[in-house]
């Protein structure tokens, strides 16, 4: 019994330095100088080698996504040995990340440069007013709907710092919420007529003339981005389920396979669980999520 709970301890503190809650290291691969991460030939083959259905819109801001994995990598190199061996991760898999992390850095570079090619005066006014209605669609929404677990979760899909199509994209999802809870905003500081003010910036930001301004191949780096985003999600799913299951009874170590949204709606819940109660009926506690992937 005695070494049952040294193996736990150690194996927890192994864990821990792997903490995210910890100092973080670079999701970038590293750089000598001023090198820019472009994709190979055969990065970018095994790619477009991928089904159609990878080039699906992003739902996570890339930075994220790319430290989450660095994240995931480090947990992994510390913990890997018993998660391959009580789970059905295989390490083909597991030792990828790496490499798919490397690929989503160079597409991501790609479609950088693609989407701040410069645009014409009105097409710059335009996507100015959009990322400002934008940014105060989304505090207006985390602030007043905190407690609408469905709301925040859809806002937590809304990809930050995205280019002309991620902000159409964006826009669109954000006005229908807006629409969907005018009365809960009625104090918010955003315009008046604010869905039908996002949808027009929309409108006028995936016109031709946008999407021309922006450049014609735009659409293919785009395309790259998302297979490698979802590329290397599908490793990260496959990695955080093994150690979800193998880690499921320590609670420490359990931490460090949740997505990023899931840790944000937990604490979420946990600082709602410490507010005084205003009411004489007490709530009644809410079902556990199940994990997002």
């Amino acid at each position: 019994m005695a070494s049952e709970k040294k193996k736990k301890k150690s194996r927890t503190e192994a864990a821990s330095d792997a903490d995210p809650q910890g100092e973080k290291p670079s999701a970038e691969p590293q750089r000598g100088g001023k090198k820019k991460s472009t994709l190979t030939a055969a990065q970018r083959q095994e790619l477009l080698d991928l089904d159609p259905a990878y080039e699906a819109p992003i739902d996570h801001p890339v930075s994220d996504t790319l430290q989450e994995a660095r994240e995931l990598e480090v947990a992994l190199s510390k913990l890997g040995k018993e998660i391959y061996k009580k789970s059905r991760l295989s390490k083909e898999v597991g030792t990828s990340i790496s490499a798919r992390r490397d690929q989503l850095a160079a597409a991501e570079s790609a479609w950088t440069e693609v989407r701040t090619l410069p645009l014409s005066s009105d097409l710059r006014a335009q996507r100015k007013d959009a990322e400002a209605l934008k940014r105060d669609a989304i505090a207006a929404l985390r602030y007043f709907l905190a407690a609408d677990e469905d709301v925040e979760r859809r806002v937590d899909g809304i990809v930050l710092g995205a280019g002309v199509a991620d902000l159409v994209s964006d826009l669109s999802q954000l006005a229908e919420l807006l629409e969907q809870h005018r009365d809960a905003l009625a104090r918010a500081d955003l315009p008046k007529r604010a869905p039908e003010r996002a949808r027009e910036l929309a409108a006028a930001l995936s016109s031709g003339a946008a999407e021309r301004a922006v450049d014609p191949h735009g659409d293919a780096a785009m395309a790259l981005r998302n297979r490698a985003f979802w590329w290397l999600r599908e490793a990260m799913d496959e990695i955080r389920a093994a150690g979800r299951y193998v880690y499921r009874d320590e609670r420490k170590v359990l931490a460090l396979f949740r997505t990023s949204s899931a840790r944000a709606r937990a604490r979420r819940r946990a600082v709602k669980q410490d507010e005084p109660e205003t009411t004489v009926s007490s709530p009644t506690p809410a079902a556990p999520e199940p994990e997002s992937t």
